[in-house]
């Protein structure tokens, strides 16, 4: 999937979806069976995605809600591609 995004075969809210779903639903992914330094990874995408705005809805100058985080499109693949890139570097 993050091979998609990044290759922009897919769009970050199709994305955002399905990553979401899997996470929700992948029971080998909630036992924590991952090697630590992947999970720490997809964990971290994860949080990124989870904090995603559509681009419409995001406004980097929302001081009312600096609690809370939010990332545009461009920024959810820019952490889909680092991400990617420490998971290659694994193998």
């Amino acid at each position: 999937m993050l091979s998609l995004l990044c290759s922009e075969k897919i769009e970050v809210p199709e994305f955002e979806s399905v990553f979401v779903q899997i996470r929700a639903q992948d029971e080998y992914w909630l036992s924590g069976k991952f090697d630590e330094k992947i999970g720490k990874v997809l964990d971290t995408l994860y949080l990124d995605v989870r904090d995603y705005s559509l681009d419409y809805l995001y406004d980097c100058n929302d001081f009312v809600n600096v609690n809370l985080i939010s990332f545009n499109e461009g920024e959810v693949k820019s952490r889909a591609e680092e991400a990617l890139k420490k998971l290659k570097a694994f193998k």
